[in-house]
């Protein structure tokens, strides 16, 4: 039985954020625009818990019966590709929140339900919205009275509160299950995260203050050690710098450093344009045609 959390409980000011969050995500990918569910859903709609989304069995059963695994026969194709949509409906609304605005969603699997689309998490839905973390230097209109969540005074209290609920109380224990159903490599399904949430950064400037950027990108990225996960952090060096020297393209891009293994699946073997098995020549010729694609 699918289980519906009630969204009566988020202030109005709240659904104002999360609003021109969505609108500032949309000019990302219009894939970001609805990756938080504010209203009820139509009656099409199947919301579902995580807890019932993931029962290993439940998991396992969806994705063997995935154009991926019918392709390849392989479950660890099949759940990097899974991995990389769920790290794309997951992370970037939840970040582009704390970076910009200063909330703190908790993410945790606890505090969570599902919009499913083909079988694949395509939006989240938070439960219990007093759970919530204002880091009131960065949040762009003033805080109500009856603000039922918790002001936190300072940059490492949101990371804190925000990391604690994404990576360690969701995102590390979908990585171990997916690896024990799977075997798939924990290194690329955080190269999924990465993947799905490093660009953000490069597109919030002049909408989120550089230093919050900056401070965000570093500790998320760029620090061995930070409070992303107790202990070394997962999200450390998956991506590099690549330069380039050609006219009309930037002069450098960034590729992974694990690849999703996309490039596995037949007929056509296709590599994402930030593989890092992408010779330098094949990158700038996909470079170049996915720009005349989009004009």
């Amino acid at each position: 039985m699918s289980q519906e959390p009630n969204p009566n409980n988020m202030p109005n000011f709240l659904e104002e954020i999360l609003t021109s969050a969505q609108g500032i995500l949309a000019n990302f990918n219009s894939f970001y625009k609805d990756c938080i569910i504010l209203t009820h859903p139509d009656d099409d709609t199947l919301v579902i818990s995580s807890a019932e989304y993931f029962q290993p069995q439940r998991l396992l059963s969806l994705l063997k019966a995935t154009d991926e695994y019918q392709s390849t026969g392989d479950l660890r194709v099949a759940a990097s590709l899974w991995n990389k949509v769920y790290s794309w409906a997951t992370l970037p609304s939840v970040l582009v929140l704390m970076t910009w605005a200063g909330i703190g969603l908790d993410a945790s699997l606890d505090n969570i339900s599902f919009v499913l689309k083909d079988g694949e998490p395509r939006a989240v839905w938070f439960k219990d919205f007093s759970r919530t973390v204002i880091y009131p230097e960065r949040l762009p209109i003033p805080i109500p009275q009856d603000f039922p969540g918790k002001l936190v005074n300072s940059v490492d209290a949101l990371h804190q509160a925000v990391f604690a609920g994404l990576f360690q109380n969701n995102l590390a224990l979908i990585i171990d299950r997916i690896h024990h159903l799977t075997k798939l490599s924990k290194k690329t399904m955080w190269g999924n995260a990465v993947n799905a949430s490093e660009a953000l950064y490069e597109k919030l400037h002049g909408s989120a203050k550089l230093e919050a950027i900056q401070t965000d990108y570093s500790v998320l990225f760029e620090e061995p050690y930070s409070l992303v996960m107790p202990g070394k952090n997962p999200l450390y060096k998956l991506v590099r710098t690549e330069q380039l020297n050609e006219p009309d393209l930037p002069t450098k891009t960034t590729v992974r450093v694990t690849c999703c293994l996309y490039n596995l699946i037949p007929p056509n073997y296709i590599k994402c344009s930030n593989c890092p098995l992408l010779k330098p020549e094949e990158r700038i010729a996909q470079m170049k045609q996915e720009m005349t694609e989009h004009h």
